[in-house]
């Protein structure tokens, strides 16, 4: 794609570096980045090329519990954690290697997650909310390039935070998405940047050089490594690692978008019968826009 059709592109980027305090109608028709990079990201990312049916994000256990019990299904999964550990009774953590094609192919995942799932349901309202975390950085950059009219977007990043603070993996890997939008779209300077976006570029040029370390010194590998979950920290750190893009619409993630052909025909192969949802081209008005 000749990256000179989008220069100078004046785009706005707000982030939120929790979403504690962010009501949901401040996201209404906005397009959402959501991350969280330990773990519900990484791991819906590994579940959708595991070929998960849908992915439904919820708040509480006791709504998960509800949604399960109104759908009566055999292909209806109960997944979650709270403080790290599967809850009791869920048959799937928040582990990314929990989600094999075995145990969610053709299936429907109900997630409750400490964090990320809450800031997921705060999207419901957008027009579009990708999810986002470093294995998938690449595909999110291809992703916003193809919504219409990107010029003119208001992008909002939520992190997920740390049980309603402030994470530093969820913000290194906001700043290092904001630096690979400015590289890719050549935003103007900074005019377009809000405050929390010009922090998240900080935080990333000063913890962005060694990301695998970064998560694991960071509050959240910590307690992860504690847990014994060292490796899903590992996986969490490959950037680029999986080039598919899970998109909440309203309540649920059915859509993915693939930005390899090797991984859409490994897909295909696999599932013959279903779908495989291929990025949109992109709008006319963007392809045509010249360099002013």
């Amino acid at each position: 794609m000749d990256r000179c059709r989008f220069n100078y592109i004046d785009v706005e980027i707000t982030v939120y570096f929790s979403p504690n305090h962010l009501d949901e109608l401040e996201l209404r028709d906005k397009i959402v980045i959501a991350i969280d990079v330990l773990r519900a990201s990484t791991t819906i990312t590994y579940a959708m090329r595991a070929g998960a049916r849908e992915i439904i994000p919820v708040a509480t256990v006791e709504q998960a519990m509800k949604i399960v019990g109104n759908l009566h299904s055999t292909s209806t999964v109960l997944c979650g954690e709270r403080g790290g550990k599967r809850i009791e009774g869920f048959k799937l953590g928040n582990s990314p290697f929990e989600y094999t094609e075995e145990a969610v192919q053709g299936k429907a995942l109900i997630l409750t997650t400490t964090n990320g799932a809450v800031a997921l349901t705060k999207a419901k309202y957008a027009r579009q909310c990708f999810v986002t975390s470093f294995v998938n950085l690449s595909a999110t950059v291809e992703a916003l390039s193809q919504v219409t009219d990107v010029a003119n977007e208001h992008l909002v990043i939520v992190c997920s935070g740390l049980e309603e603070a402030f994470s530093l993996e969820d913000a290194t890997c906001a700043g290092m998405l904001i630096t690979r939008l400015q590289a890719r779209f050549g935003l103007r300077a900074l005019d377009k940047l809000s405050d929390s976006a010009r922090a998240a570029l900080s935080v990333y040029a000063q913890y962005g050089s060694d990301i695998y370390r970064t998560l694991l010194e960071s509050d959240h590998g910590r307690n992860l490594s504690a847990l014994g979950f060292e490796e899903d920290i590992r996986a969490a750190s490959q950037i680029d690692s999986v080039p598919l893009v899970p998109v909440l619409e309203q309540t649920a993630i059915k859509k993915k978008l693939i930005f390899s052909e090797a991984l859409r025909l490994q897909m295909e192969e696999r599932n013959p019968a279903r779908e495989v949802r291929k990025p949109e081209r992109i709008p006319s008005a963007i392809r045509k826009e010249k360099v002013v």
